[in-house]
């Protein structure tokens, strides 16, 4: 038994704090099978909160913080999970992926095995730092991708790249290297995922990339200021 791709909704939504952003990741499941998160900002032994959000969701996510030293300098930061429907678990192969900066796990589908990531891309700061980290998240991806059984591909979160920026070729090269679809970018223009509190700067940084088997499934895509983003699949 496979699932349906009929009306599977996807959500993508980088809450900056999982702990203040309750009461809208509990809207949000109210509306969608599957909530991709980043910045959750918990830590390693605090990723449980995730399925404790709605009654019917449960979760898999990673922590960014290092605790290893006993000693945490400053707030949590970082981290990546997946929040899915309880009813949707017989579809679902949790994959650990032992890195912060992506959560994944298999979709059993009629369109064959199904690898969904929630990834949070490196801000761009302008030093070789940043840029290698982008460089080997993206390689995980597609070395993940290539190791597991999947025969499709959906990447969806914060990539930290808009048209025309320094990651931006980068962000091209990893959708191409694994034969992806740009499927915000091919249906809206002129739309911006995230606003400041002042109201007078925007950007659309956050995507959904697809193997074009899934791309098809694409009714609509739609953005808001909260960096949110959101893909409804149907099947034609």
């Amino acid at each position: 038994m496979a699932l349906n791709n009929n009306n599977v909704t996807l959500f993508s939504f980088n809450c900056r704090s999982v702990r203040s952003s309750v009461p809208e990741i509990s809207e949000l499941c109210e509306h969608c099978d599957f909530l991709l998160v980043q910045e959750h900002w918990l830590l390693p032994n605090e990723t449980n909160f995730l399925s404790n959000l709605h009654k019917e969701f449960l979760a898999v996510g990673h922590s960014s913080v290092d605790i290893s030293q006993g000693i945490l300098t400053g707030r949590p930061y970082g981290g990546t999970g997946i929040l899915f429907r309880k009813t949707l678990s017989k579809f679902i192969s949790i994959l650990d992926t032992h890195n912060p900066r992506v959560t994944a796990l298999i979709l059993k589908t009629v369109c064959g095995p199904t690898l969904l990531v929630s990834t949070y891309m490196p801000t761009d700061c302008g030093d070789n730092d940043s840029l290698e980290t982008y460089i080997e998240t993206c390689a995980y991806i597609t070395a993940l991708y290539r190791d597991v059984d999947a025969v499709q591909l959906i990447v969806g979160g914060d990539f930290n790249c808009r048209v025309g920026s320094c990651f931006f070729d980068l962000f091209l090269r990893f959708v191409n290297d694994n034969n992806l679809q740009l499927t915000d970018l091919n249906r809206l223009q002129d739309v911006f995922i995230f606003c400041n509190d002042a109201g007078n700067a925007s950007s659309w940084i956050d995507h959904f990339v697809c193997s074009l088997a899934v791309d098809i499934w694409c009714l609509i895509v739609l953005f808001t200021t909260s960096s949110l983003c959101y893909f409804r699949s149907q099947t034609h």
